[in-house]
């Protein structure tokens, strides 16, 4: 497997490119989203979110190929999908910064090739990687790598295209997020809150080039469990309660969101964590030297209600929602058939979706 396909896994000719559709695996479900234009109008195409049983997936590592394969068969069939732009799990991406002596811009990814090792704890025969510039200056570049073991890469190759898909690229996760989340044009330093539902992932982003990431174990399942204690609640009680009144709670209830308060507590310690880390990091190279300017929050749990406020306060931050249709180049006055809410939990794909082109 030769490095460096994240973004053209299998080179397409020009007059043969189909329109793809931005797929999004987690361990709990499968999300697609495609772009559509017809005469000049850019709009949303197909898009569908598919449950997935436990033990398919576990922290973005297709355990079980043979029921994976007769989800995606399945989605390809019901929704006419051919090609497809796929998200990796961050879990399992390395991502760091490099410096790139004076080379010509054809000889950088061999000059990446000599120093993998010198960054990971693979064989350069074993990984599968991909950069960005970020920096060229009278010394040389300064590049962002991101690698992947290419067992991971070729297991996914290798069960979407006996479903029927053909994976156009692969990408880590976190940088499609930044591509939807991020507005173009916004050079600055952030940090990129994903509050999902089995986990939370976290990246800095600056300048649009994703040059940190961690993942967090907690996720809305944790505090869909934390409802269910506090308020003696079955599941989709819970869940009304965590939408309605998510931890704006009025004392007068009587009740005592001890377990509620936990959780999120918790989860502001973690992303505060690697809010500190990264102002007092010491790395050989220095990528960056702006402090982050502010959160931007998305997935499905980041509707929680009060919890953006919640957050602000603990970090003393500006906290804001991310508007993921922002980089989509959509005509005036057009309003996406999804949901505000639910359009954060498809983050990932939109901005996988948006690779297709050259918008976001």
């Amino acid at each position: 497997m030769k490095p460096g396909f994240f973004r053209s896994l299998f080179p397409t000719p020009e007059f043969l490119r189909m329109p793809s559709a931005g797929l999004d695996i987690s361990d709990k479900s499968v999300r697609f989203l495609c772009f559509a234009e017809k005469n000049g109008v850019f709009t949303i195409g197909k898009y569908s979110e598919e449950k997935i049983n436990p033990g398919i997936v576990e922290s973005g590592k297709i355990k079980d190929e043979h029921r994976m394969k007769i989800v995606l068969a399945e989605l390809k069939r019901k929704h006419k999908l051919n090609f497809v732009r796929v998200s990796l799990p961050e879990e399992q991406a390395y991502l760091f910064p490099m410096n790139i002596p004076i080379v010509s811009k054809k000889e950088i990814r061999e000059n990446i090739s000599f120093q993998l090792e010198e960054h990971i704890p693979l064989n350069v025969s074993d990984v599968v990687f991909d950069y960005e510039i970020i920096r060229e200056n009278a010394d040389g570049y300064v590049v962002q790598v991101s690698a992947v073991h290419s067992e991971l890469v070729e297991s996914y190759a290798r069960i979407f295209t006996e479903s029927g898909l053909f994976p156009v690229s692969f990408e880590v996760e976190a940088q499609a997020i930044s591509r939807a989340a991020v507005r173009e044009g916004d050079l600055g330093t952030v940090m990129v809150v994903d509050f999902g539902h089995t986990r939370t992932g976290i990246s800095v982003v600056s300048g649009r080039v994703v040059v940190f990431t961690s993942t967090i174990e907690i996720g809305g399942w944790k505090l869909s469990k934390a409802f269910e204690e506090d308020f003696s609640a079955d599941t989709e009680e819970a869940e009304k309660i965590k939408r309605s009144r998510g931890i704006e709670l009025d004392e007068a209830d009587g009740k005592n969101p001890k377990k509620v308060m936990s959780v999120i507590s918790a989860l502001c310690d973690e992303i505060n964590k690697r809010f500190l880390y990264w102002h007092n990091r010491k790395e050989p190279i220095d990528i960056i030297s702006s402090p982050i300017e502010k959160i931007i929050l998305c997935g499905g749990e980041s509707n929680t209600r009060g919890f953006p406020e919640y957050l602000a306060r603990s970090m003393r931050i500006p906290v804001e929602i991310a508007g993921v249709w922002a980089n989509a180049p959509f005509p005036e006055h057009y309003i996406p058939e999804i949901p505000f809410n639910d359009s954060l939990t498809y983050a990932t794909a939109i901005g996988l979706a948006l690779a297709d082109s050259k918008h976001g």
